[in-house]
């Protein structure tokens, strides 16, 4: 029974399949199977599987018909009819390292689940690695939540499948296996999330580069033979003896290009979200200034409508106690307009009983026997007064 088994998909890279084989077959390790997983492969890719075949008999091809999306229902087939106690996983486009399966073996020695740092060659030629550390919550609780992380240029969001290898008895334990991918979602980073989120999965993370991903939407409008070139002047350059110099001397300088851009990057956003914090302060504090003047105003009149309401105020006292004197004044002179009234209708009175007096008096006298006996006198009076 081998101990490690290779799951690789693949479907129509029929020119890259060998070098990415090869790349499998230089581990140094006999004791491996190579699962080549067919999703729906045409006959010329038949050809190019029969001939690897014919070269190592470890390589176990299962001819599938095409399944949904990515073929996920066609690894889970695959992956459940290996063998070996550890699963790694390869791309029919992609190389591994050297050692590639030793530092993930000896990873798992303690581990249910290894993911490695991320490293691409881009189309000119450059090596670029992304950092990933599935051990810290800072990139794992974005990544299981289909976010961002947001760390900038240097870092990324996952790993793909060639930097990955788990135990085979882990996998059997998920509740679920590699399962059609809902669509949006990218099928390897659905698998691993998986695994993380079992309680039980122990998960470790290596940060240094153990795999070369040659990421083929980049290279959509290459031919099938610019592609096999690549791949096979890659592999020439792992094979050699300073492969490691040769790969790291690309991933540092660029790397550190990029950490520096970074934390340029981060400075000048700092410094221009400082500046705005500063005018946003400023603006605060003048608008709070026109607040603090607008309500001393506010005040000001308040207060001069209050002075005002005070002499209103005190006017109207002052009119109602007037009002009230002119009150007191008018029942004062009616009081006395009564008075001369009565006194008047009494001197009238009087003046009624004088004269009544007066006429009974003349009356009395007209009507006397002297008044009589004396007219002839009163005649002769009355002419030597003429």
């Amino acid at each position: 029974m081998p101990r490690i088994s290779v799951l690789l998909p693949t479907r129509d890279h029929g020119s890259t399949l060998p070098y990415a084989v090869r790349s499998v077959q230089k581990q140094g390790v006999d004791d491996l199977e190579i699962l080549i997983c067919g999703d729906g492969v045409r006959a010329e890719m038949r050809a190019v599987i029969s001939e690897l075949q014919r070269d190592d008999p470890r390589i176990r091809f299962f001819d599938l018909p095409k399944a949904p999306a990515r073929g996920e229902l066609n690894r889970d087939h695959v992956m459940r009819q290996a063998r070996g106690e550890i699963i790694c996983h390869q791309n029919d486009d992609d190389l591994w390292l050297p050692g590639h399966i030793a530092i993930l073996e000896q990873a798992l020695e303690n581990a249910d689940f290894v993911g490695a740092m991320q490293v691409d060659v881009r189309t000119d030629g450059k090596v670029r690695a992304y950092y990933f550390d599935l051990e810290r919550p800072e990139f794992v609780e974005p990544w299981l939540g289909w976010r961002h992380n947001n760390f900038g240029a240097w870092a990324c969001d996952g790993f793909g499948p060639i930097f990955v290898a788990h135990r085979r008895d882990a996998f059997l334990r998920l509740p679920e296996g590699w399962v059609t991918t809902a669509p949006g979602l990218p099928p390897d980073q659905s698998m691993w999330h998986r695994f993380i989120r079992q309680p039980w999965c122990r998960a470790k993370f290596l940060r240094w580069p153990i795999a070369l991903h040659f990421a083929a939407p980049d290279r959509l409008d290459w031919s099938p033979e610019r592609r096999a070139e690549e791949l096979k002047l890659w592999t020439e350059v792992i094979e050699a003896p300073d492969y490691a110099e040769r790969i790291w001397r690309g991933i540092m300088p660029d790397l550190g290009d990029r950490l520096l851009s970074q934390v340029v990057a981060d400075r000048s956003a700092h410094a221009a979200e400082l500046e705005q914090m500063r005018t946003t302060h400023a603006e605060a504090l003048e608008r709070e200034q026109m607040l603090r003047e607008r309500e001393e105003v506010m005040q000001a009149a308040h207060a001069e409508a209050l002075e005002r309401e005070k002499v209103l105020r005190a006017r109207e006292e002052v009119m109602q106690a007037s009002h009230a004197e002119a009150l007191e004044r008018e029942k004062v002179l009616h009081a006395r307009e009564e008075a001369m009234r009565t006194a008047h209708a009494q001197a009238l009175e009087r003046e009624q009983m004088l004269r009544a007096q007066a006429e009974a008096e003349r009356d009395a006298v007209l009507s006397s026997t002297s008044w009589r006996i004396t007219a002839p006198l009163r005649r002769v009076v009355n002419r030597f007064r003429v």
